[in-house]
């Protein structure tokens, strides 16, 4: 498993998701060779801590909360039009 639920530090990004990749086929290949694997870093308790106290805000300058909202692929309606004008009207000037 690769990407987000790897220990790393680019979580949730290209570069995350390519030495997520990467850390994989590390395990991969040192398996093949009949190496042991390396020992699983240790969670530090106070970024455990840190997590029970943590509170989830609300996204800065998001409208919405579409697939546009969070930049992933979204077919541009009526509706979504009104939204993405509001937000980026750069997109909309005639050239």
């Amino acid at each position: 498993m690769a990407g987000d639920w790897t220990s790393q530090k680019f979580l949730g990004s290209m570069e995350g998701a390519v030495l997520g990749g990467k850390l994989a086929a590390e395990v991969v290949a040192n398996r093949a060779k009949g190496n042991t694997d390396k020992p699983i870093k240790e969670i530090q308790q106070h970024i455990v801590d840190a997590a029970d106290k943590h509170v989830a805000k609300k996204p800065w300058g998001v409208k919405g909360d579409g697939a546009i909202a969070f930049g992933g692929g979204a077919e541009l309606k009526k509706d979504n039009q009104k939204l993405l004008e509001e937000v980026d009207p750069a997109q909309f000037v005639s050239a």
